[in-house]
């Protein structure tokens, strides 16, 4: 054992043989001024990008007004300054470390150094950037999403919610539990329209499970329980921004042209389109609805509704429900509406008996019509007129009333009485749809609704009462929350929820937080019911292929420290066969094989020791930097396409120890093979050598 330690008298050996001597190069000091003089300069520049023209603040005329400052922030020359100075002052600092070392080491011993050097800062670097960016991914999910989630192992929704959320709240360790209720939709507006997913929420219990009234960018959370209160939009707002999907077009190519006509008798300007993409007439809240109206006798004439059974083609096939459904029903066209449970569609002593109807998609017309009139969602019934049966409806006066209740769209104009749910969109989804705050937008889900005319989706007119944006391009664009019972009537799935989120103390202990949400749901009785799974969990897929993704970094980056490795195999096998009369001589005057052994050892250790300290040092410094002022150029990074600002960078202690080993292990074993050639050499076969 007592070979393998190292002595002070190893170490100083190494070292001499390591050192350059009193020659050396002419090139070294004018190398070492050079990098001198580029640290100095960028320094300089890097300093001149706070202080150049910085501004003024806002200034109050004498008359009272208040001119506008130009302290802006910093202008594009001033950021190109500091990018410059920042990026010179790196490349001065790596000049002036390769200098240094060949002013005390050989060349092949400097090149050995700086590989090693530059593998470790890239490892650093590299490891700091990804969990800086899973971190970011981390956080930006449980800004929305919960902890924990409370669910049915087969995703259906489950009854009597309230209780149990109540006791998971009262839990210890629990910051705060709210229920929800999921579904997939399609969103349209009179633009576009794409699919989403809609959740359901109780506004006051979502509050304490995320931070979404913090993330909202126009409107108001509290819209949700006063949806009385939103505004009207802003004919002449402008949608700022572009949809992720559109942001590599130009903004200066459209497809509309504007001339001025006089066929219109107040004037107004016709319009002529290259490409018919939009609908006959714009929604109330876009831009462009604030042009004159089209004239009634020029307007499209929009399809006539589905032909019901009328054969003599009165009123266009269209008949009201209300008067037709009883007459369909006499003549068994139409199954009797259910009178008792024993005539509902369900097993008896089913619980969820009751449902089935519901579950299926049926919804009694004579039951549901009255009401959606009552609520606005549909015209009242047309009074007959004194020429017509009970059974005709006037045309004439169904267009007009359809005109006061309705546009071309199908959304709801001119009816102050009438008060839309409200719902709260994504930034990338109201810029895909052009909708703003106050906007109308129509959901439309699968589930169906049994009619006269067959089954067909449910439709539920909404109004946009707030955008918010997460800085996660998915939920941004997918996700539309409203309130529970808003959405559970439209699913049609009664009182119940898709799950319950919970909200810990402490995000780290979510081990233990889930411990205690499972002790909670075990007490309650539902355990075999119910399963509970934390943020892990729920985007386990995401989180491990950035795991791998990082290892895979790891194992490519080690490369270039292997590569290094070998330089150090090569030059310790020309020292030994440079040094085998020395090494000879030391053997001859007793020298045995482990101090010829720790010799050579100790002088690849000092390449790698300075190495890996001088590039986890060095990289190091560049996180500060990337944390500090990102990118050396801005344009690298765009928010509008990237979703990120600057670089987020997370130096975690354990990986930057992990690199420091793995390059003193690789260095390690690529000196240990000279190592012992030269231990075994003998004294003869050196001093035959020598000669």
């Amino acid at each position: 054992m007592t070979d393998w330690l190292f002595s002070r008298l190893d170490w100083i050996i190494a070292w001499r043989h390591l050192r350059m001597g009193d020659e050396r190069p002419v090139w070294v000091w004018p190398l070492i001024i050079g990098a001198v003089y580029l640290v100095i300069v960028g320094a300089g520049m890097w300093g001149m990008e706070g202080n150049l023209d910085p501004g003024v603040g806002p200034m109050v005329t004498d008359g009272g007004y208040e001119l506008p400052g130009t302290d802006m922030g910093p202008t594009p020359l001033q950021r190109y300054y500091g990018a410059f100075g920042r990026l010179t002052v790196i490349i001065g600092v790596m000049v002036l470390v390769f200098g240094l070392l060949s002013f005390f080491f050989n060349l092949l011993p400097t090149i050995i150094t700086m590989s090693v050097l530059l593998g470790c800062m890239a490892l650093v670097v590299v490891l700091s950037l990804m969990s800086g960016l899973e971190g970011d991914l981390r956080d930006k999910i449980l800004n929305q999403k919960a902890h924990i989630r409370v669910s049915r192992a087969d995703g259906r929704p489950f009854e009597d919610y309230l209780g149990l959320t109540d006791a998971i709240a009262a839990a210890d360790g629990v910051a705060g539990a709210s229920p929800y209720l999921e579904g997939e939709i399609m969103v349209r507006s009179g633009l576009n329209r794409q699919g989403a997913i809609l959740t359901g929420i109780i506004s006051e219990r979502h509050t304490s499970v995320t931070n979404l009234p913090e993330l909202i960018r126009e409107g108001d959370f509290a819209y949700l329980d006063d949806p009385a209160a939103i505004p009207d939009p802003d004919p002449l707002a402008v949608i700022e921004g572009k949809p992720w999907r559109t942001r590599h077009l130009d903004d200066g190519k459209s497809t509309t042209k504007k001339k001025s006509g006089k066929g219109n008798e107040k004037g107004s300007s016709a319009t002529t389109t290259k490409e018919v993409d939009a609908p006959s007439k714009l929604p109330p809240d876009d831009p462009l609805s604030a042009l004159p109206k089209m004239r009634k006798d020029t307007r499209p004439e929009l399809p006539p509704p589905p032909d019901l059974g009328n054969e003599d083609g009165g009123d266009d096939g269209w008949e009201d429900p209300a008067v037709e459904i009883p007459k369909l029903r006499e003549e068994g066209a139409l199954p009797p509406r259910p009178e008792s449970e024993d005539e509902a569609p369900a097993d008896e002593g089913d619980d969820e008996g009751e449902d089935d109807w519901a579950a299926e998609g049926w919804e009694d017309p004579s039951e549901e019509i009255p009401k959606l009139r009552e609520e606005g969602v549909l015209p009242p019934a047309a009074e007959p007129g004194p020429d017509e049966d009970d059974g005709g409806d006037d045309e004439e006066a169904d267009d007009e009333g359809e005109e006061d209740e309705r546009d071309p769209l199908g959304q709801i104009v001119d009816d102050d009485d009438v008060v839309l749910a409200p719902v709260l969109v994504g930034r990338e989804l109201s810029m895909e749809l052009s909708v703003r705050v106050g906007s109308q937008v129509q959901l439309i889900t699968p589930v169906g609704r049994l009619t006269p005319a067959g089954r067909i989706p449910g439709q539920l007119w909404t109004k946009v009462g707030a955008v918010f944006f997460s800085g996660m391009y998915e939920y941004d664009r997918k996700n539309v929350y409203a309130p529970l019972d808003t959405v559970q009537r439209f699913l049609l799935v009664g009182d119940r929820v898709s799950g319950i989120e919970v909200k810990l103390l402490d995000v780290d202990a979510v081990d233990a937080g889930k411990a205690t949400v499972e002790a909670a749901v075990a007490a309650a009785g539902r355990s075999d019911e119910l399963i509970v799974e934390d943020w892990r969990d729920l985007n386990r897929n995401l989180f491990s292929a950035m795991f791998l993704e990082k290892v895979a970094m790891f194992i490519a980056l080690l490369f270039v420290v292997l590569v290094a490795s070998f330089g150090i195999l090569a030059s310790n096998l020309m020292s030994v066969m440079e040094k085998a009369k020395e090494i000879a001589i030391l053997k001859a005057m007793g020298t045995r094989d482990g101090g010829i052994l720790r010799v050579f050892i100790a002088e690849g250790l000092c390449l790698g020791i300075l190495g890996s300290f001088g590039g986890i040092g060095m990289g190091l410094g560049l996180c500060w930097m990337f944390d500090r002022y990102g990118l050396p150029f801005y344009e690298v990074l765009n928010e509008n396409v990237y979703y990120i600002e600057k670089l987020p960078v997370v130096v975690n202690p354990a990986e930057v120890a992990l690199v420091g080993v793995a390059a003193l292990v690789i260095v390690c074993f690529s000196s240990l093979y000279p190592a012992l050639v030269a231990s075994r050499l003998r004294p003869v076969d050196g001093l035959r050598q020598a000669d």
